[in-house]
């Protein structure tokens, strides 16, 4: 890969338009490595629908537009929960709390079945449709906006229908295990 100043863009001091630096592409191990260091929030993606009720745990979450209030998930291809979700067109995105660890190791174990994800969870479905955890810290309840590919990932914008809050402390992603703030 090579770095260059993007085209139609003006020159910041001592950048120029010529290679600057030329990086080799990381190994997929080593790229693990790197983001293990970016914390993140831990929340868990459901959805509904004629085949039942889907989850997943996921880190790469965030806001994308205030108006329209649009969020962003990274759902992997390869996730029994993005086809649900697509096909359902509803999710909730619901925000865990430090104790919440549990949770998002049931949501995330492959081995799980989707009912059995559920089971020990108290949940609701809201008037769209989206499935909500009762005790999450947060939670927002949207429509499927956009899907985008990303490589072995789909993105997939949401537009926010309803949202809530509790006063907690969120779950923690960092290093390849749960932490909560101090």
């Amino acid at each position: 890969m090579t770095w260059r100043v993007p085209a139609g863009l003006p020159a910041l001091p001592g950048l120029t338009d010529a290679p600057t630096a030329v990086c080799p592409r990381p190994s997929p191990q080593t790229f693990r490595d790197v983001l293990a260091h970016l914390p993140a929030g831990v929340s868990v993606i459901t959805t509904d629908g004629p085949h039942g009720p889907a989850g997943m745990t996921a880190s790469a979450v965030c806001s994308l537009s205030m108006d329209p209030p649009l969020v962003l998930v990274c759902v992997a291809n390869r996730s029994r929960t993005l086809a649900r979700l697509l096909d359902h067109g509803t999710f909730a995105v619901n925000v865990l709390r430090q104790d919440q660890a549990d949770i998002a190791m049931a949501f995330a174990d492959p081995d799980t079945g989707q009912h059995n994800r559920f089971a020990g969870v108290s949940h609701r479905r809201e008037a769209d449709g989206a499935l909500v955890l009762d005790d999450a810290l947060a939670w927002l309840s949207c429509a499927v906006q956009e899907t985008y590919p990303g490589g072995d990932h789909t993105i997939v914008t949401g537009r926010v229908q309803d949202l809530a809050h509790a006063h907690s402390r969120p779950l923690i992603w960092y290093s390849r295990r749960f932490h909560s703030l101090a």
